[in-house]
């Protein structure tokens, strides 16, 4: 299988691109860690399977759309897409800017169909596709910009599952809680600055507060090999929040 993961030269998807690299060819997202992406290359290759870094900004489409093209001319084709490329600029929502919200938006919600729209040709009829979302796209946080892209997501999955779920195409989304990132940690700096109460007594039902950005990447694996899982959003908190 070739596959392309974005956001792919740390934290979660640094784990799933090195852990999908071990059995398949992977194409190394990156929007400016040119360097980190090298060496997850160096690590595919080492284990014998072929592996591009590829360079862009998900919010513009024409840099994605080179994106695209750039993998598939370096893996010789595309079967699956891991849309992880994501920020988080956490602020109250009366003291968002302008700005600031597009910005998160921008990446979350709209680099992730940018990427998925120029992907669609390549892996149509009986692809993949799973989107990196959030705890906070189901529970909501009180960062509204962060919350409202990963919500985003979730719809975003059901409604291509359903589009093009008859062709084959399968289409899913992972949804953490808490992952062992420096994204985390930023999230966990500003709850605990705006004294968001509850956030580090949340009972997960198990000994860990939070799971590895491995965690997430076995989570992904098993949507990549599974072929009857649809429209699904995957909960990996450790039972922070059960639906």
């Amino acid at each position: 299988m070739r596959i392309l993961v974005t956001g792919a030269s740390r934290g979660i998807g640094r784990a799933v691109a090195r852990t999908l690299g071990a059995d398949h060819d992977v194409a190394v997202g990156y929007r400016t860690s040119k360097t980190a992406a090298a060496q997850v290359v160096e690590q595919v290759v080492e284990r014998g399977n072929k592996a591009v870094a590829v360079g862009g900004d998900v919010r513009d489409s024409e840099a994605v759309d080179a994106l695209i093209a750039e993998t598939v001319e370096g893996l010789g084709g595309l079967d699956a897409v891991v849309n992880n490329a994501g920020i988080v600029d956490p602020s109250l929502a009366t003291e968002i800017d302008d700005e600031q919200w597009a910005r998160v938006i921008e990446t979350n919600l709209t680099g992730a169909f940018n990427v998925t729209r120029a992907a669609l040709p390549h892996i149509e009829p009986d692809g993949d596709i799973v989107f990196i979302s959030s705890i906070g796209g189901t529970g909501g946080t009180v960062d509204a910009s962060y919350a409202a892209s990963k919500a985003g997501l979730h719809g975003l999955t059901r409604s291509l599952a359903r589009e093009y779920g008859a062709g084959g195409l399968q289409v899913n989304a992972v949804a953490p809680g808490p992952v062992e990132t420096d994204l985390n940690d930023a999230i966990l700096e500003y709850l605990e600055a705006v004294e968001f109460r509850g956030h580090e007594n949340v009972d997960t039902h198990l000994p860990q507060y939070a799971c590895s950005p491995e965690d997430v990447a076995h989570t992904v694996t098993y949507l990549l090999e599974n072929e009857y899982v649809q429209g699904e959003i995957i909960n990996l908190n450790g039972g922070m929040q059960f639906r």
